[in-house]
């Protein structure tokens, strides 16, 4: 035999073992355990999206990488906002034809959006224009099938990143849904709402780290500086689009509080080094609104889970007696007729929410359960006064992801009637 057949024998003999012994001539490497558990995440959210299974979604939400990418998000996100079910063909749609009183405000805040995106070819500049003509729709759509919400700055950057997700004409439909049941009380004519919920941060920190809180007192430091996390979901402030989705996969599954409970949860976080901030109102401010960008989300959203699950927004309001208007989109997220799903529920609604009623709620005034003088008042004059003078200055000098909570609430109408009443103005 020659020495070529020899080695084409040794060949066969070679791939015949491995054959028979279920091997092949190129073995595979293993999976990692990493790699293992993600295949098994990615199986348990396709099962919970399949059959429609809101609650094995919020436990995917609390653990590990949320719903794992975008093609999962493009399935779970109008699963859990209820808008994976076609509109009815008598719903209302926007009217075009009448300017909203807002619409000069969205464009200004549209041109700036999508500022990642390179621009230095024709054929990007076209693109980035499309993002801000389908991010103005969406917007816009909004506004005008609901007439009696309001526009705020930082609702763009929470339709930026349902476009950037779901695409165009699925975020349409989310962004109305999320507006109508987890950001209302932002879109009233004030920011009083939103500042109540804010005052609920100063009674968890009281009940689980009453020192982080004894130090904001030393401080002065009132509990708005994280104004732009709950009005944007940290959208606006964190810079790694891959983080702000997952956070907005794990308030997706709770009730709009939740954001309220991760925002203290991120201030308990930082404990350590606040303490090292010298005790003083802007430095103290200024050190708090700068969402942590190396932030241990997996951390964070499990320690928001344990404050939610310890004290859900009723007994979380007894607890601090500071109580949320009755028509809150925190007090009716589990209220028959205006909800879009229950804490309790195991199965997504298979109907899309009717509206109506929420419209119906908008038109009425602001029910408080307890009468009692708005959240500003819980606060010293003093307090107030320097924090009025404290944020003019952060405004002024600071970068635009620290001074816009304070450019908000100063140009709150709110809060200027609260100045001028104290004789602060």
């Amino acid at each position: 035999m020659t020495q070529a057949r020899q080695y084409h024998s040794s060949y066969r003999k070679s791939k015949a073992a491995n054959q028979g012994s279920g091997g092949t001539l190129r073995q595979r490497r293993p999976k990692t355990k990493d790699a293992l558990e993600k295949e098994k995440r990615i199986r348990l959210l396709d099962e919970a999206i399949v059959t429609e299974n809101i609650e094995a979604l919020r436990k995917l939400s609390v653990t590990g990488p949320g719903f794992v990418n975008d093609g999962i998000r493009r399935r779970a996100w109008p699963l859990l906002l209820r808008t994976h079910v076609p509109r009815k063909e008598s719903s209302q749609g926007p009217n075009e034809s009448t300017p909203h009183k807002d619409e000069e405000q969205v464009r200004l805040d549209v041109i700036r959006s999508f500022t990642h995106l390179a621009t230095d070819t024709n054929s990007r500049q076209s693109i980035k224009k499309q993002k801000q003509d389908d991010l103005f729709h969406v917007i816009m759509d909004v506004l005008k099938r609901h007439p009696k919400l309001a526009y705020y700055q930082g609702f763009h950057d929470v339709c930026t990143c349902l476009i950037t997700v779901l695409g165009k004409e699925a975020a349409t439909q989310a962004a109305e849904s999320i507006a109508m049941f987890y950001f209302r009380d932002c879109m009233l004519d004030n920011l009083e709402p939103v500042l109540d919920q804010l005052s609920l941060m100063t009674a968890l920190l009281k009940l689980e780290d009453p020192e982080v809180q004894e130090y904001l007192d030393r401080s002065s430091t009132l509990p708005f500086f994280p104004l732009s996390w709950v009005l944007t979901w940290c959208s606006h402030d964190l810079q790694d689009f891959d983080k702000i989705a997952r956070i907005y996969d794990f308030l997706l599954c709770f009730n709009p509080l939740m954001s309220v409970y991760f925002t203290t949860a991120v201030v308990m976080s930082r404990r350590e080094e606040l303490f090292e901030v010298e005790c003083d109102n802007a430095m103290v401010h200024t050190f708090l609104a700068k969402f942590p960008q190396d932030i241990d989300l997996e951390q964070i959203i499990s320690r928001a889970h344990e404050l939610y699950m310890t004290y859900p927004p009723e007994i979380l309001q007894n607890r601090a007696e500071c109580w949320l208007d009755e028509n809150s989109c925190v007090n009716t997220f589990n209220k028959s007729g205006v909800r879009l799903h229950d804490d309790n529920d195991e199965k997504v609604p298979s109907t899309r929410p009717d509206l109506a009623p929420i419209d119906e709620l908008l038109s009425k005034p602001r029910v408080k359960r307890h009468k009692e003088s708005s959240a500003l008042s819980k606060y010293p004059p003093n307090a107030l006064h320097l924090y009025r003078r404290n944020m003019i200055t952060i405004a002024a000098v600071s970068a635009a992801s620290v001074g816009t909570a304070a450019l908000l609430l100063l140009n709150s109408p709110l809060f200027q009637e609260w100045l001028s009443n104290s004789g602060l103005l």
